[in-house]
Formats: C-alpha cells, sequence, structure tokens
C-alpha cells in the first residue's frame, strides 16, 4: 500500500530542498599579514607602594586613623598603576 501526503505539505516540502540549494556559501577569510605588538610597561607600573604594617598596640584613635590613611593611600597607588597598565594594553 503506498501512502500518499496530502498536496498541501508537497508544496513547503518541495519549496524546501528547492530552497537549501540556493544557498550561498560564506567565503573564505584569508589573513595577508599577521602583527605581533610588543607592549613594553614601565617597571614603575608594576609595583605598589607596601601596605603599611598594622601597629601591635594602637594607644590613641590617631594612630588608627594614620594607619587608615596610610593604607588607602597605598591602595590608591595600585589602583592608580592599573588603571594606567590596563590603558597600555588596551591602545
Amino acid at each position: 500500500m503506498i501512502f500518499m501526503w496530502p498536496i498541501g505539505l508537497w508544496i513547503p516540502l518541495a519549496i524546501a530542498i528547492i530552497l537549501t540549494g540556493c544557498q550561498s556559501v560564506p567565503k573564505e577569510i584569508v589573513i595577508e599579514k599577521v602583527v605581533e605588538r610588543k607592549i613594553e610597561v614601565p617597571n614603575s607600573l608594576l609595583s605598589c607602594s607596601a601596605e603599611p604594617v598594622a601597629g601591635s598596640t594602637w594607644i590613641r584613635e590617631r594612630d588608627v586613623a594614620q594607619y587608615l590613611v596610610k593604607l588607602a593611600a597605598a591602595g590608591e597607588d595600585c589602583r592608580t598603576k592599573l588603571a594606567a597598565v590596563r590603558r597600555l594594553v588596551q591602545s
């Protein structure tokens, strides 16, 4: 017994088969020249200020405040240098 598909199914199937033959193959991308860039980062940007040593015994609040100021300055130094390195690498 032969199974007959309704004509409504043959038309979309025939169109799909015809259109698949019309697809274009993407062209190959040829890279003509590879250029290497050496990024030189100055040594001054490769080291940060040392983290201050916390006092073993802080007598006054002033001692704690001075430590926190020095800690914040060391962190800012590293963030500034990292931003400069990032600009060098991304350019």
